[in-house]
């Protein structure tokens, strides 16, 4: 089984399945979909989130939110492993900094895609698996599920804009431009 782009030593792949790679290799995940469902969210958002705010956003239970997440947390540090160090978590807040086939995406979103190499939009368009974590719906936790619809569409709309630059720039050669436009 491929992977995305391989950018560091770990790399969660998120334009298609949810997919943890290390080195190119495939990582077991947890089977929580929560827990990988969190997992995915830290590592796309990039920033740092209030605990008290991803209990409301993952766990809608009376029970006891703080403890699924930390119990959750320790999943994520067990997949992380060697980069255990790139979860950040205190009493108040937790924040993740990996590398995602998404973050390699992101700067096309908004910019000029002209301005972009051939060979950058190639590779962006090949990590594009299929819909923005496809295999991570919570039905239950709706605010997750509008960030994952949000992002889903602006991936969409990104995938559609590379592939028709693409298309465009590869005209005269119908053997590379043929799969992209079959892609449209």
């Amino acid at each position: 089984m491929t992977v995305g782009p391989h950018i560091g030593p770990l790399n969660l792949c998120v334009l298609g399945d949810f997919q943890v790679a290390r080195d190119g290799a495939l990582l077991d995940l947890p089977p929580s979909r929560k827990t990988r469902a969190l997992l995915a969210y830290l590592a796309v958002t990039g920033k740092a989130h209030q605990r008290e705010r991803l209990c409301e956003i993952f766990w809608d239970i009376p029970d006891d939110p703080r403890g699924a997440l930390r119990w959750s947390l320790s999943k994520i540090r067990q997949v992380l492993g060697e980069d255990e160090c790139a979860l950040v978590a205190d009493r108040n807040t937790v924040a993740l900094k990996v590398a995602t086939d998404y973050a390699r995406l992101l700067p096309l979103l908004k910019g000029d895609l002209s301005l972009a190499s051939t060979e950058e939009l190639e590779a962006v368009a090949g990590s594009i698996r299929g819909d923005f974590l496809a295999d991570l719906s919570l039905e239950r936790c709706f605010e997750y599920e509008a960030w994952r619809a949000g992002v889903a569409s602006e991936v969409e709309i990104a995938e559609l804009g590379i592939l028709r630059e693409l298309v465009g720039r590869l005209a005269g050669e119908p053997r590379r431009a043929l799969p992209l436009a079959r892609r449209l």
